[in-house]
């Protein structure tokens, strides 16, 4: 999780003020009211399943997201989740971790038909799950996400595919669990939540859409979310 940190930190780094401000009102939703920039538990499980994300909201996830010295969440904390929510980080799918609501914090291997043939669903496996075989699963051929996309992108070449043309899989189911996190096909849209919103749905969308716009995860996810007819 340290990487993962550190890696949503840099982003955040070159945010513009408001965007910053608009994450700021996001993390506050959620904080507990009786400590000031502190977010307790069961603050944040409801908050993420009012919102359309119940499978962020487990105790196990909240223990992986938080640091180890400290029994609630800060703001640090809330920027490493959007980072995890809008790049599409997965928890893993295989028989000895699909129990533990984990987070793949590392290097992962994704079933390469079901990422590139249905768009709306992914599943994922960590490298132990991968290696002796723990998962079940119509389909043997995985590659982790490095490789896939740079034999994509070397499939392109030799296919001399003008990647200013190319068209991606429909956004309109991309936000399905599963089991697995989805990413926003655009930069223009935030991750949708699944079911009618109450009041604080406008500051979240805004904050998820932001921090989209402001990483460029738009491109991100263009050179991940690859064509659905390729193979």
């Amino acid at each position: 999780m340290d990487d993962l940190r550190v890696t949503a930190t840099a982003y955040h780094e070159f945010l513009r003020h408001e965007t910053k401000l608009a994450i700021k009102a996001f993390a506050e939703e959620m904080e507990t009211k009786e400590f000031r920039d502190k977010i307790k538990f069961d603050d944040f499980s409801k908050y993420m399943s009012t919102i359309g994300f119940p499978h962020f909201g487990s105790q196990k996830f909240f223990d992986q997201l938080r640091r180890e010295d400290r029994d609630h969440l800060v703001y640090a904390d809330i920027v490493t989740l959007l980072y995890i929510i809008q790049s599409g980080r997965p928890f893993c799918q295989g028989k000895d971790c699909a129990n533990n609501k984990l987070i793949i914090t590392g290097v992962y291997f994704t079933c390469v038909k079901c990422f590139l043939q249905h768009c709306d669903y992914h599943f994922n496996v960590c490298p132990n799950c991968f290696y002796n075989e723990r998962y079940e699963h119509p389909h043997k051929e995985f590659l982790d996400p490095m490789v896939m996309l740079r034999l994509k992108a070397k499939q392109d070449q030799s296919n001399g595919v003008n990647n200013n043309n190319t068209t991606y899989c429909s956004d309109k189911n991309m936000n399905k669990a599963s089991g697995s996190t989805s990413s926003a096909a655009s930069s223009s849209n935030a991750i949708v939540p699944n079911k009618p919103q109450p009041k604080t749905k406008n500051n979240t969308d805004r904050a998820l859409q932001l921090m989209q716009m402001a990483v460029g995860l738009g491109n991100l996810v263009a050179a991940t979310t690859t064509l659905c007819t390729i193979l």
